[in-house]
């Protein structure tokens, strides 16, 4: 099944790549949404890497308000583009118990499935998966007061997963940022033909986040290990 997966640079639209390519469809593009304001947690600079590291055309979708409108209009742009058949996204969890999932509800009547490789994961093994299968994660994003700006740049490990569930259990945050606690860059996954590298980042603090400031980034070869 040729597929698009709906892109935005964090873990879990990268693991659903990896799940997608496991199902075996073949992936024709990664597509991402730019809102009028652009994302601070998930620059474009570093989405434009990471589609260059996969080898995977990126189909970039400017939308604005009435965005429900927008993206369905982006929807059907792609379809007649590329002839997808569905549509891969990372969601594992409704936004809210009044709403079901929101790229299906964008999706309806245009004649294309939607993909939740992901839906009803449990958390940690969610984040188990990531890695133990070596994807290399960054904070991007953290709120205050759970988190401190020494999280931003911070790598997804078995040390800070342990530390996120301190978390979890003491102030009741999602382990995977599912409410907005946190969100990710992945600079290195299995599909990756290169890896991103950020020798330089600052932190900014805005509207009760801290986030990250890429200075400079590029890719570079995979080191190999005998």
């Amino acid at each position: 099944m040729k597929v698009a997966i709906s892109w935005s640079g964090g873990k879990d639209s990268c693991l659903a790549y990896l799940k997608a390519l496991q199902l075996g469809f073949s992936i024709n593009c990664i597509i991402t949404f730019l809102w009028e304001k652009p994302s601070l947690a998930h620059p474009l600079s570093i989405i434009e890497l990471q589609a260059k590291a996969s080898g995977t055309r990126l189909y970039k979708a400017r939308v604005r308000e009435p965005y429900f409108e927008q993206y369905r209009q982006a929807i059907r742009d792609l379809v007649k583009e590329t002839s997808i058949e569905a549509i891969v996204v990372g969601d594992i969890a409704p936004l809210d118990a009044f709403h079901g999932n929101w790229m299906e509800n964008v999706c309806q009547g245009l004649g294309i499935r939607v993909i939740k490789p992901l839906w009803g994961m449990e958390r940690r093994k969610l984040l188990e998966d990531l890695i133990s299968s070596h994807f290399r994660v960054i904070f991007s994003c953290v709120k205050k007061p759970w988190f401190s700006e020494s999280w931003v740049g911070r790598e997804l490990n078995w040390e800070s997963l342990s530390e996120l569930e301190k978390l979890s259990r003491e102030y009741g945050i999602d382990l995977c940022g599912e409410n907005g606690e946190y969100h990710t860059l992945v600079l290195d996954a299995p599909f990756f033909k290169e890896t991103i590298k950020i020798p330089r980042h600052g932190i900014d603090s805005h509207n009760g986040s801290f986030y990250i400031r890429v200075e400079e980034a590029f890719l570079e070869p995979k080191v190999v290990k005998g």
